[in-house]
């Protein structure tokens, strides 16, 4: 039995230099933040209890305003970010190792995202600080921190935008121009791709919005919560996952019940938008440290939710004209090459790792 070698190329990382820079820049920055957020996190536990042991008391209290902020949800926001380069890296890697050239595009912007609300929460500690945060102004290394966060999203934004052209440059006529001649199954493949991506991208979002205001505004004596918790953020990850399951079976019904839901949910966006700023107690105000970045997130999953329905609409149309077929054809012959890989391998693993070209996630979906 032959042990093989873990490589890059048999993780699903081309040989080319561009996506391998991609990847790496990708993995220093999780590292970065990942570390950075983690020390953030002690240093707000460390603040915290030096702040309640003498000034604070149990809680951060603010005379104007009887909501209690506790650590726990200043730490939500650090979790957040960690969880994001996580999706972030995942994006990343999978869009390279399929050469998906839209994926690698939206993995930019939403870095891209991730420094807009660092942005939003340097600002909320010491531009613009809310009464909570007061307990962070006077803390050096906070600061550093914070703005080294900021720094490093934006020296990977800038980084991730020029490896994003060489890749898209790269991958680009690769990946549709070898699609086939029909133009019809090349453009649909197209549309079935973004509205993959949107849907990954809705997921996260719409779920970090939903444990944000679980965690930070709603009690746990309010049945919101619990409704929020129980029912909205499992059954929002069932419903795209089926989301997903229609696109791939081209099932008409089951789309048409994703396309009118997700076009009925901005209504609950607008709602929450308006019962954030509109008849609230300014002695009582449960949004006062979170409402800049739950307006962040509702106005990006607004957004995201806009496009996701435009974009399958236009998939919807496309069903039927032979795209799924192509897919399952691309399917068969992946299996196909799987296997003779195996059966090569027994005989001359070595001979065989410098002779064949493709991995089983190199292989690209080819429309003949």
């Amino acid at each position: 039995m032959h042990i093989r070698q873990l490589t890059l190329k048999r993780c699903g990382i081309p040989t080319s230099i561009w996506a391998r820079l991609f990847i790496l820049v990708a993995l220093l920055e999780v590292l970065a933040i990942i570390c950075i957020e983690g020390y953030v996190i002690k240093r707000t536990v460390d603040i915290y209890k030096s702040g309640t042991e003498s000034l604070w008391g149990f809680g951060l209290q603010n005379a104007s305003n009887s909501m209690t902020i506790t650590q726990e949800s200043f730490i939500v926001y650090d979790v957040i970010f960690i969880v994001a380069q996580l999706f972030l890296l995942m994006l990343c890697w999978e869009a390279v190792a399929h050469k998906n050239t839209i994926q690698i595009i939206a993995a930019t912007l939403f870095n891209i995202m991730c420094l807009v609300y660092s942005l939003i929460q340097y600002t909320t500690f010491y531009i613009h600080p809310s009464a909570s945060a007061g307990i962070f102004q006077k803390d050096n290394d906070m600061r550093i921190l914070q703005a080294t966060t900021m720094a490093v999203y934006s020296l990977c934004s800038v980084a991730f935008a020029v490896l994003t052209w060489e890749l898209y440059q790269m991958f680009g006529w690769k990946t549709f121009k070898k699609l086939g001649a029909n133009l019809a199954l090349r453009r649909a493949y197209k549309w079935h791709q973004i509205l993959l991506t949107l849907l990954k991208l809705d997921i996260f979002f719409f779920i970090s919005y939903s444990v944000q205001l679980a965690t930070l505004v709603l009690r746990v004596s309010d049945p919101e919560t619990w409704v929020q918790i129980g029912v909205v953020i499992p059954g929002s990850v069932v419903f795209l996952v089926m989301a997903f399951w229609a696109l791939r079976v081209e099932n008409r019904r089951m789309m048409i019940v994703v396309i009118v839901c997700l076009g009925c949910s901005p209504a609950y966006f607008i709602y929450k938008l308006v019962r954030m700023n509109v008849g609230i107690d300014k002695n009582n105000d449960p949004y006062l440290d979170t409402r800049k970045y739950l307006t962040f997130f509702i106005v990006v999953t607004f957004a995201l939710i806009l496009i996701t329905v435009y974009v399958s609409v236009r998939c919807y149309r496309n069903f039927g004209i032979g795209l799924k077929e192509a897919i399952a054809d691309y399917d068969t012959r992946k299996a196909q090459l799987k296997a003779n890989r195996a059966r090569r391998s027994t005989v001359n693993e070595a001979s065989n790792d410098s002779a064949f070209e493709y991995t089983d996630v190199h292989e690209r979906f080819v429309l003949d």
